[in-house]
């Protein structure tokens, strides 16, 4: 039963690093030209950052060879800035697009760059 509840873990786990139909990571990414503040413009609601404006991601290479992550917005009802560290990780290559981030432990979940100017690295197309 355990090892049975170990496999199903691992299952329900992984699927969080799948990427979905009809989204295809970039080839040729170059994590040194990735390591800056990011600036939202937009997003896909998700509970940690639901109600924060002015919402950057800054990333830092770590000593690891993974990625460090600092998400920060301001909340407005709360008038106080919010912040959350996490890491990330290359899944396959390091020049495809497709890492997998966690804020939260030993649960990663897919973190796909689809869409980027790959000469200045500074807005998706």
């Amino acid at each position: 039963m355990r090892l049975l509840s170990i496999i199903f873990l691992s299952a329900v786990l992984s699927g969080c690093l799948s990427i979905p139909q009809n989204v295809a990571p970039i080839d040729g990414f170059e994590l040194n030209k990735y390591l800056e503040k990011w600036y939202e413009i937009a997003r896909l609601d998700h509970s940690s950052e639901r109600g924060l404006d002015n919402v950057t991601a800054e990333y830092f290479l770590r000593d690891d060879g993974g990625v460090r992550v600092i998400n920060k917005g301001f909340s407005a009802t709360e008038k106080k800035w919010k912040e959350a560290e996490g890491k990330a990780y290359f899944v396959r290559d390091p020049q495809e697009g497709y890492l997998k981030v966690s804020f939260f432990g030993p649960f990663y979940g897919a973190y796909i760059v689809f869409e980027l100017d790959k000469e200045a690295y500074n807005t998706p197309l």
